[in-house]
């Protein structure tokens, strides 16, 4: 299972259009609700199990989307995607299901997790219960609030660690107390502790310089510039000290052309500088703004 912020940009946009996404974006941080997009791909099942499963995506979306997961006071709506492939595991009367699950928010929050077993009948009705364990629900939740703390860390400083501490909650009691379906509950618990680390912490606390940077965009592209060019700094020593750091390096790559976006009019152009060692896979991109 893996976790890596999703690339989004392609090519070079306009300021304008750069202005207008950011604004987007930042207001997603303020996060009240949840509005969720889920496809499932059932082409591996028998056809009377894809017959069974046809209003499958219409659920989880209803299960979702009409639950409340936050009390944020904005009411701005956070965009998840869902993406959910199932192989069939029945056994007599029992439907049981493995499934790969792809989780994210279209910007650059990613969750992909191949280790996914549960049970579930046709019939079943999907309702959200924090004091029940379900081999199907219990994953779902565990992600949005995965999605939910990644975006919360955007508001405010280490913001989304009552999500994450929620989530860590579903993989401790998951990872012993659903019998036959625990398998993939250790890496998820693995994967929330690393995520709440004090070695983490450096990087989510970089994500909140960033994105306060970003909430000045349409009205003073000064603090901007100064709060993103303290994120890249902070990145620097974050990849100094862990070069591999795969938090790091993809959050580079997916937020690439809003940085360059953001200094290519500036006078002081280290930031660039900073990302050019950063991000060699994207050199010639800051080069043409540096001019070497």
């Amino acid at each position: 299972m893996t976790f890596y912020p999703k690339q989004v940009f392609a090519g070079k946009i306009s300021v304008l259009l750069l202005i207008l996404f950011l604004a987007c974006c930042w207001q997603s941080a303020l996060a009240q609700r949840i509005e969720a997009k889920v496809t499932t791909d059932v082409r591996t099942l028998p056809l009377d199990k894809q017959d069974k499963l046809r209003d499958f995506a219409d659920k989880v979306t209803h299960y979702i989307n009409s639950y409340e997961w936050c009390n944020d006071p904005w009411r701005t709506v956070v965009l998840v995607e869902i993406q959910l492939i199932l192989e069939d595991m029945s056994s007599g009367a029992e439907e049981r299901y493995k499934g790969q699950i792809l989780v994210h928010n279209n910007y650059d929050l990613q969750f992909f997790d191949k280790r996914w077993r549960f049970a579930y009948q046709s019939g079943d009705v999907l309702v959200h219960d924090e004091n029940t364990l379900n081999s199907f629900t219990s994953a779902i939740d565990f992600y949005i609030y995965l999605i939910l703390g990644g975006e919360f860390d955007k508001w405010t400083t280490l913001g989304g660690a009552s999500y994450y501490e929620k989530a860590r909650h579903i993989a401790e009691q998951s990872k012993f107390g659903l019998g036959r379906f625990i398998d993939g509950w250790d890496r998820r618990l693995e994967l929330v502790n690393e995520l709440l680390s004090d070695t983490h912490k450096p990087y989510r606390e970089m994500v909140d310089y960033y994105f306060y940077g970003l909430s000045f965009i349409k009205e003073d592209n000064a603090k901007t510039r100064i709060h993103c060019a303290t994120a890249i700094k902070m990145l620097d020593k974050i990849l100094a000290k862990d070069p591999e750091n795969e938090y790091a390096k993809k959050f580079i790559d997916a937020h690439h052309i809003e940085m360059v976006e953001i200094f290519r009019r500036a006078q002081d152009k280290e930031p660039l500088r900073t990302l050019l060692v950063l991000d060699p896979a994207h050199a010639q991109t800051y080069r043409d703004i540096l001019g070497n």
